[in-house]
């Protein structure tokens, strides 16, 4: 039996042929630029924006998959848009895609919201673009701003088997809520004056509980620098470059 489960387990991993693609829920999103999805393509998903060269959907190959979570939107206002904001649009930069090739996602959820509230909406959208998309498994990776760094946490300790890395800036959960849950290796960023909520030492106490579950996790204090240092890592190619060699175990 072996030798069919090796073959099935490839078919499945294949990606999708030009004309799958073509018939496709993305089709008309992947234009080398991000695009807005207003209303939810998956059941119980979210709207998003997306960025993809078509080139990555209509190849041979599998390509990472870049989840970006944003930070809370309390004070926005009504009618107002959303738009990719910069903690997705290094990613889909022409430099960082030549070297990098991927698919950049930024789902959003509606103001006065919090990624603690809909989980099942952020692993359905997940779920819909490996399912519809030419995304490699085992190299799908998070990353999180504020509440939307809180919002990684949760995610890789409610589904560990489903990301390979994750980036976190300014936003702690309490230790106890995901220690000995989180399997995948973290670089996390907070800065120096970020003194909201105490996140400077909550974001200390939680990469030290990680670090001690056996978590590959490393917390950087960016000096003089407030809640809003996401363009430290987002910036910087060595932190690209350590994303993108993570792979979830074969």
């Amino acid at each position: 039996m072996k030798p069919f489960i090796s073959i099935l387990v490839l078919l499945l991993a294949s990606p999708l042929t030009a004309q799958d693609f073509a018939k496709g829920p993305y089709a008309n999103l992947i234009q080398g630029k991000f695009v807005h999805a207003e209303e939810p393509l998956a059941k119980n998903g979210l709207p998003l924006w997306i960025y993809g060269d078509k080139k990555l959907a209509t190849g041979r190959k599998l390509y990472p998959l870049v989840v970006v979570l944003h930070g809370r939107r309390n004070n926005v206002k009504p009618g107002e848009e959303f738009t990719p904001q910069a903690i997705a649009k290094p990613w889909a930069k022409t430099e960082n895609q030549r070297r990098n090739p991927c698919f950049v996602v930024q789902p959003y959820y509606p103001p006065k919201g919090g990624w603690e509230k809909i989980p099942e909406q952020l692993d359905a959208t997940v779920a819909h673009l490996m399912q519809h998309l030419p995304i490699d498994p085992h190299r799908v990776y998070l990353m999180g701003f504020s509440n939307g760094a809180q919002g990684t946490f949760q995610t890789l300790a409610r589904d560990p088997s489903r990301y390979a890395a994750a980036i976190t800036v300014s936003g702690p959960v309490d230790p106890k809520s995901v220690v000995g849950k989180i399997k995948a290796p973290i670089r996390a960023w907070v800065g120096e004056n970020d003194h909201d909520l105490n996140k400077n030492k909550r974001c200390i106490a939680l990469a030290n509980a990680l670090k001690d579950s056996g978590v590959d996790i490393e917390l950087v204090v960016v000096k003089g620098a407030g809640h809003a240092c996401h363009g430290v890592p987002t910036g910087d190619p060595k932190v690209h470059q350590w994303l993108f060699s993570q792979q979830r175990p074969r």
